[in-house]
């Protein structure tokens, strides 16, 4: 498994540095540039909420570390900001007229639907948030090689 860790402000800066830090794990594992766009949404997604709501413009830290074997490629996002789970979070409400909505709760059911797996835990003061994409095999790229008999 290869790992690589970053650590960014919680700003919209961070974000944006995040997502460079993980585009470029994925370009150097071998995840081609067509797979990335569901892993890149869901991260911005959830680095955006860290910074839009759990920390509210205040100082703080996001610290991520990237893995990828050749099954999965994973995120572990962690912070120090108010307890959040985003499974948690009511469903958006997408019945009413879109001026009428409240704001909120799009961009975690996005991220949702675009991830294999969403876990969270609340450990030592901190959110630990981990998301998990399993590679298909059109997804797989130079880093996990095949077999002959097709597997990886």
């Amino acid at each position: 498994m290869s790992r690589a860790t970053a650590s960014v402000p919680a700003t919209r800066d961070g974000v944006i540095r995040a997502a460079a830090d993980f585009d470029e794990f994925c370009r150097v594992q071998g995840v081609p540039a067509d797979a990335r766009w569901r892993f890149q949404v869901a991260l911005d997604e959830i680095l955006s909420n860290i910074v839009r709501h759990g920390f509210r413009h205040q100082p703080g830290t996001i610290a991520l570390t990237f893995a990828r074997d050749d099954r999965a490629v994973t995120v572990e996002v962690v912070d120090s900001a108010p307890p959040f789970d985003p499974r948690e979070a009511p469903a958006p409400d997408t019945s009413s007229p879109l001026e009428s909505r409240p704001a909120g709760g799009l961009g975690i059911k996005l991220a949702e639907s675009l991830v294999d797996e969403l876990a969270y835990e609340r450990r030592d003061e901190h959110n630990h948030l981990k998301l998990a994409w399993r590679l298909r095999p059109d997804d797989t790229g130079p880093a996990a090689p095949r077999t002959r008999d097709g597997h990886s």
